[in-house]
């Protein structure tokens, strides 16, 4: 054998090798972007899931919601998979006459699952019709930090969020809705990139939001200002969230939601229905949000109520005729 086959034998064998390093190197990061190696247990996940399923507050202002109809995580396998969320909290915020209703969902995850979804494609992909382009929506507002001089104190620090909106509509339940959606990571404020998995690497655990409110208020039929009323409500609601979407938020003792371990742990709990029945225990997507009661009220004291109810008034029929619930 010549020299010049030995040297292109020699170059053969050192390609080979090169090629084959190189293989394994992208084998390795490619396991540990995916998890391939065994599930990741990641701190800031592990936060972001408390904060989001325990420690968002039932209240912003003058939107309230009932906590026993919050959608908790994702139960159904499948759609968990799909949306890749390891934790998720869908509230319905319940508003008045001049504050219309508004529905959060946040789901947090790895950022290649959770960035890949979004209203413009999963929604019109359900059926839905994007009626308006979708466009770029800012928000200013002020967050308190600790003062860098004092730690005891606080001050405000200026902030701006941005979000994508875009308007779609249901032609099964002919309504129409106003979506907002960001993202936020660790040690970054909301944000709404083009590509969410460009910008976060495919392991880091960040957070979704959608924010949704209907183009009529519900009772009126007409038409809602719909960026007027999220620009109010994130004012107040992204300050909250600030607070515990930080990665490192640690939940403190007693906030946790009640699951059957506790319910096991805790012989108080002796109310708590821990065999739920199947109706119970699904988590359907689709449901519509609870209707809001249109109870007046009355203004009346828990004082007045019990002295009414240890003096009970005669019953007086003669206005049942009139009345289609009376008794």
């Amino acid at each position: 054998m010549n020299k010049k086959n030995k040297n292109n034998q020699l170059t053969f064998y050192l390609i080979l090798a090169l090629s084959a390093i190189f293989i394994l190197i992208a084998f390795y990061y490619e396991g540990r972007a995916t998890e391939r190696f065994g599930e990741g247990h990641d701190e800031h996940l592990k936060s972001f899931k408390d904060a989001v399923e325990n420690a968002i507050p039932p209240q912003v202002g003058v939107w309230f919601s009932d906590k026993n109809e919050d959608q908790i995580g994702i139960e159904n396998e499948l759609i968990r998979r799909v949306a890749g969320a390891d934790g998720a909290l869908g509230r319905h915020y319940r508003g008045s006459f001049d504050h219309p209703d508004v529905h959060i969902n946040i789901t947090c995850g790895y950022s290649r699952n959770v960035g890949a979804h979004t209203p413009d494609v999963c929604f019109t992909g359900s059926g839905s019709v994007q009626e308006t382009p979708v466009e770029t929506f800012t928000v200013d507002y002020q967050t308190a930090i600790p003062d860098p001089t004092d730690p005891k104190k606080t001050v405000l620090q200026d902030r701006t969020a941005v979000f994508k909106t875009a308007i779609f509509s249901d032609a099964t339940s002919h309504y129409k809705q106003r979506v907002f959606w960001g993202w936020k990571g660790v040690g970054t404020g909301w944000v709404a990139p083009r590509f969410p998995r460009m910008k976060w690497n495919s392991n880091e655990p960040i957070c979704k939001m959608y924010v949704s409110i209907l183009e009529d208020n519900g009772y009126s039929k007409q038409t809602v200002d719909t960026l007027k009323v999220a620009e109010e409500f994130m004012k107040l609601f992204l300050p909250e969230l600030d607070k515990i979407l930080t990665g490192t938020y640690v939940l403190p003792e007693g906030m946790r939601v009640i699951n059957d371990d506790n319910i096991k742990e805790n012989d108080s709990t002796e109310n708590v229905n821990v065999n739920p029945t199947k109706e119970e225990d699904e988590f359907d997507l689709s449901a519509p949000a609870p209707a809001i009661s249109e109870t007046p009220v009355t203004g009346e004291s828990s004082d007045d109520l019990e002295v009414k109810s240890e003096e009970p008034k005669p019953k007086d029929n003669s206005g049942d005729e009139d009345d289609p619930f009376a008794l």
